[in-house]
């Protein structure tokens, strides 16, 4: 039986996406501890290939050309992949974990009680929670709690309004 979320846990995270969108709540990883099996936002293929593919290049040429141009080409090619492909990785992996976390409640959750994720007031960079000993739900309520009003659509207030002629 899943676990019942309540509006107050949906409004907190409402407020924390407002806040993530809005560029006053930023989204830190500790790639150590979030990018390992086990992630929710893990993909071994990022880990394998730039490495795995200057090693298969320079193996194919030192048997088709031969051995100085073969471990020319893998040795340049893993420095080039430790230095300018890793940094694209470390992009992609953020993107995806902040895309993830932001995605719904139950993710953002999930990716919590993982670990890996650090949260920082943008305005304040002394305060922040780090996951998963922090609690995400008291750092937003604390410090963006303007972000937490909720504005009523038509669609709530005529709902109300049919509920108060019922009851």
């Amino acid at each position: 039986m899943a676990k019942r979320i309540s509006k107050a846990d949906i409004l907190v995270f409402k407020a924390m996406q407002k806040a993530i969108e809005d560029n006053k709540l930023q989204i830190c990883l500790i790639n150590s501890k979030i990018n390992i099996p086990g992630s929710p936002v893990y993909n071994p293929w990022e880990m394998l290939w730039p490495i795995l593919a200057p090693v298969l290049l320079g193996l194919v040429l030192i048997g088709l050309v031969g051995v100085l141009l073969g471990l020319a080409v893998m040795v340049g090619g893993i420095i080039l992949s430790s230095n300018v492909v890793k940094k694209k990785m470390e992009q992609r992996l953020y993107e995806r974990a902040k895309n993830f976390f932001i995605s719904d409640y139950n993710s953002c959750n999930l990716l919590w009680e993982f670990g890996g994720i650090v949260l920082v007031n943008a305005n304040d960079k002394r305060h922040g929670c780090i996951a998963p000993d922090g609690n995400w739900k008291e750092f937003v309520i604390l410090h963006f709690a303007d972000y937490m009003t909720e504005k009523k659509d038509k669609s709530d207030t005529e709902i109300e309004a049919d509920n108060e002629k019922v009851a």
